[in-house]
């Protein structure tokens, strides 16, 4: 082997590996608009679906009039009025027109995009009256909103012109390095921009974490306790992914020294705990259920590390999911190397800003985010 191969070799050895995000099969991943991982995302990495979401609400016949009004083309009257229940106040007239075929509400309806849609939905007390958005899932509309314009002309085929307006957003520029601006202008069809566009989504949904991580830490005004950086693997944290680093946490707040003495520990004889299980959440091999980790939670923990302890699981799942998207997207681009027979040197093939592991890139990234969103949340911005 050369030297470049072992040193590659080491360092695939050092990083961790990442485990399917969601429950039964691996499936796709879908992007929504430009840069923006799908809301479907968000309901599959709580364990949930958007089947699931409508038989919450008693509207599982409503989901499968849809489908079915998306496969034949053509919507009942009585599908319209009970779809029409479901839509804040707000939207009632401009959905009734758009469904009765008028363009001008058609094309406001058209405005608002799928992660939008899902907020409308979603942004409601248990009584069903609309609240206000939190400011991780209002991030994402402004992104959604602020990047429509760019993806029509990418859909156009002018990526110059794409090119230039994100390099003039405000916004969406702050998740784009000039290197990746070149390759959407070099771009000669909509399919050459994937390799930009999950590494782009990939920087969005990492900055949209930071927001999530300040709202759930509200007293916290320096980010010491940031829930986020705590599962953050380190350079000293060999081989450990999020969901290892939540296991050590749960050993160290449970006051136990090994994953060993956890299977033995006196305070779990009475709940069925199986050391597999364990043996394979403290390799980061599996996600125990969210019922496992009750049980765990209630026989070890504290109210108050429970609590947080609640977090940390959420926490561990979006940056599991981030960690499973990145090293896909890596092999990818290992493959378009490849297939080039190694001459491509594009500079903004990768990980953005130029980091060389999923994990560096969390590191350097998200502490640039927290910074910027804690200016702008305290700005009211």
């Amino acid at each position: 082997m050369t030297r470049k191969a072992d040193d590659d070799a080491a360092l695939q050895q050092k990083c961790p590996r990442y485990i399917n995000p969601f429950e039964g099969r691996a499936k796709r991943i879908h992007l929504s608009g430009l840069f923006l991982f799908d809301p479907d995302v968000a309901l599959r990495l709580g364990g949930r679906s958007m089947r699931m979401a409508f038989v919450e609400m008693g509207r599982e016949s409503l989901f499968k009039g849809l489908e079915r009004a998306v496969r034949l083309g053509r919507i009942s009257k009585g599908l319209k009025e009970e779809l029409l229940e479901l839509m804040p106040p707000t939207m009632q007239d401009d959905m009734q027109a758009a469904l009765d075929g008028e363009e001008s509400a058609c094309n406001r309806i058209a405005l608002i995009g799928p992660w939008e849609a899902y907020a409308l939905g979603t942004s409601r007390d248990e009584a069903g009256n609309a609240e206000a958005m939190s400011a991780s899932m209002q991030f994402l509309c402004d992104v959604e909103r602020a990047s429509r314009a760019v993806t029509l002309l990418c859909k156009d085929g002018r990526f110059l012109d794409a090119s230039k307006a994100l390099a003039n957003d405000e916004l969406v520029k702050r998740f784009v390095p000039p290197a990746f601006l070149c390759g959407f202008a070099e771009a000669v069809k909509f399919e050459d921009l994937l390799p930009l566009r999950v590494a782009v989504a990939l920087e969005v949904w990492l900055s949209m974490l930071a927001i999530w991580d300040i709202e759930a830490r509200p007293a916290d005004i320096d980010d010491e306790g940031s829930y986020v950086s705590f599962l953050i693997p380190q350079e000293g944290s060999v081989g450990k992914n999020s969901i290892a680093l939540l296991f050590d946490w749960v050993l160290k707040a449970a006051h136990v020294p090994t994953s060993a003495a956890l299977t033995r520990d006196a305070r779990l004889r009475k709940v069925s705990i199986d050391g597999c299980t364990l043996g394979a959440w403290s390799r980061g091999k599996n996600f125990p259920s969210s019922s496992y980790t009750k049980l765990i939670s209630d026989a070890l923990l504290c109210s108050d590390d429970a609590e947080i302890f609640k977090a940390l699981c959420a926490v561990a799942r979006q940056l599991n999911f981030l960690g499973y998207v990145a090293q896909h997207f890596q092999e990818m681009i290992c493959g378009l190397k490849g297939n080039d027979g190694g001459n491509l040197v594009t500079p903004w093939l990768g990980l953005p800003f130029g980091y060389d592991t999923f994990e560096s890139w969390l590191r350097g990234r998200y502490l640039v985010w927290l910074q910027f969103h804690r200016a702008r949340l305290a700005a009211g911005l």
